[in-house]
């Protein structure tokens, strides 16, 4: 079958392609892992000149109303890169728990995003609570809230951050300076920057509270599904890579006065490795389009499979590609190694195989009782 992407969404993905290419090298990456800061001050400003804040939001909010197929274009093209500005992290990420949330508060914050000015990350992953984002560990008792978030994904730059927290039976989302936590840093396995907050008593006032009850939760779990579809993108766009690679690599690299493609074993793995290509770019394409449905089974549904087939074939790309690279696949010098902490990072964030394969089940279950 002939997948034909949108003439608009081609030429999203065409420009991020070659921006990364002129703008970010795997020397960047490099000299960018040792750094606390990951937000470099001329690509941020190109990427907005690019319509990059607005595209994932609709034109009701002040975005440029593009579709979550568009948004996965440019990140399947940063995974591609290796690239660490965080994106994701301080746009997308908070922008659409808030655009989700649909509140004049949120509404306000996410005009700051757009247009450059908030630097604002998303805290809804408790220790205790595992990747269930709908029951967090998190309390409010009264008008105080404490208790600590963990792997806050904010470039390590975010001046603010939006957490959830139970308040009685229902879950609210609140919005909190970064300065009202106790604030540790650190680096991720792909190399990205994160954080954990620890709360200790602080003050949540009603104009801190962007909304809670049912509104809350279908924030977060679009919220939710629309990330798990970012993964996929990103861990595609790095397995594209790994494959042209370790393709270029088999046909050049030698022994035995032979170059290591000529063997039948490696022919198969690149075989099998080229099938499970297609394979994602199907699953990539899929939970693009089901991934913003209104349908909550279905978007559960799609995204769920999705984000458990990935972690395990896109996983398997990457560990292939370093097994027929061989010892030089694990240096820092050479990037298959980079690619392949990429991929098993993405395959973690947001719900492990495990855990999707359950959400997958227990959706199907839900969709059966509605039939």
């Amino acid at each position: 079958m002939d997948f034909k992407l949108p003439e608009n969404t081609t030429m999203i993905a065409d420009t991020a392609r070659r921006y990364l290419k002129d703008n970010y090298s795997f020397d960047s990456y490099i000299a960018q892992l040792n750094e606390s800061n990951h937000l470099e001050a001329n690509r941020w400003q190109a990427m907005n000149d690019l319509g990059w804040f607005g595209l994932p939001f609709a034109e009701s909010v002040g975005g440029y109303g593009g579709s979550l197929l568009d948004v996965c274009a440019i990140v399947q093209e940063l995974g591609a890169a290796l690239c660490l500005d965080p994106f994701v992290d301080l746009i997308v990420s908070p922008g659409k728990l808030l655009e989700f949330a649909n509140t004049p508060t949120s509404l306000a914050l996410l005009d700051r995003i757009i247009s450059g000015e908030a630097r604002v990350a998303c805290g809804l992953y408790d220790r205790h609570a595992g990747y269930h984002v709908l029951n967090p560990s998190l309390r409010l008792n009264g008008e105080r809230l404490s208790g600590q978030k963990h792997v806050v994904s904010d470039g390590g730059v975010a001046d603010a951050v939006l957490v959830s927290a139970m308040s009685g039976d229902e879950l609210a989302i609140v919005a909190l300076p970064f300065d009202a936590c106790d604030v540790e840093r650190y680096r991720l396995l792909d190399g990205s920057r994160a954080a954990s907050l620890t709360l200790d008593d602080v003050l949540i006032t009603d104009e801190m509270v962007l909304c809670r009850g049912d509104a809350a939760k279908q924030a977060v779990s679009a919220w939710f599904d629309y990330l798990c579809a970012l993964d996929c993108a990103r861990m595609y766009g790095a397995c594209r890579e790994v494959y042209q690679a370790t393709l270029e690599y088999a046909r050049t690299r030698k022994q035995f006065g032979a170059t290591i493609g000529s063997f039948q074993v490696i022919q198969h793995y690149l075989v099998d490795a080229f099938i499970d290509l297609q394979q994602l770019e199907s699953m990539l394409l899929m939970v693009s389009v089901k991934g913003e449905s209104a349908n909550v089974c279905e978007r559960g549904r799609a995204t769920a499979a999705a984000k458990a087939y990935y972690a395990n074939r896109a996983v398997g790309i990457t560990q292939q590609g370093i097994q027929i690279h061989g010892g030089v696949g694990v240096t820092e010098e050479l990037n298959i190694g980079h690619y392949f902490r990429l991929v098993t990072h993405a395959s973690l964030s947001h719900g492990d195989r495990e855990h999707h394969m359950s959400r997958f089940i227990q959706a199907g279950e839900k969709q059966n009782e509605v039939v």
